[in-house]
């Protein structure tokens, strides 16, 4: 039967009545005790600390709302100002001209360059041409247009087309249809 104040165990055939402790660990008592003593020696300062803290927190909150507030406007008139936007927009548009100059200006280099490519690799055709007939040049990169004979004909033939004209690679079937895969030969 269970007591009020306690258990009863039945040991050895006795009734034996215990009392279970239920005790802190020394630690746990031991950093309780300091705290409480702490705020028993200083409890009043911290508490009056604690008040003026909130006191000058209620005092100052407002104006630090109005600061907040005002730089907030600062920032969105300095955003929407038409002239700082006039402004922004002009070193835009001087930066938009100054890359485009640049652009133009590695074009025209470029032009020049492909110019002068082009201006030598057609002095090196009238060299080799120059070259073909005078018969000194064994081999040249320039290929003499055959003059038709007689004997053939004015048309070229056309070449057959390899494919039909609807063929369509993407659309499938070209009769290439499953093909199972490879079966190694293991062994």
């Amino acid at each position: 039967m269970e007591d009020e104040n306690g258990v009863e165990i039945e040991v050895e055939g006795e009734n034996v009545q215990f009392e279970p402790k239920n005790e802190d660990p020394a630690f746990v008592n031991d950093i309780f005790q300091s705290v409480v003593g702490f705020l028993q020696q200083y409890g009043w300062f911290i508490l009056l600390g604690v008040l003026v803290l909130l006191y000058i927190k209620s005092k100052l909150e407002p104006k630090i709302r109005k600061m907040k507030a005002k730089a907030e406007d600062i920032s969105y008139q300095k955003k929407y100002d038409p002239d700082t936007a006039q402004r922004r927009l002009e070193a835009m548009e001087r930066a938009r001209i100054r890359l485009q100059e640049e652009h133009d200006a590695k074009a025209a280099v470029y032009a020049e360059q492909q110019k002068q490519r082009e201006e030598e690799k057609r002095k090196q055709k009238i060299e080799e041409w120059e070259n073909l007939q005078e018969g000194k040049a064994y081999r040249s990169k320039v290929k003499v247009k055959d003059e038709p004979s007689e004997n053939s004909s004015g048309k070229a033939k056309p070449k057959p087309k390899l494919r039909q004209t609807d063929y369509n690679p993407l659309m499938g079937g070209g009769g290439a249809g499953y093909r199972p895969a490879r079966r190694t030969g293991g062994g």
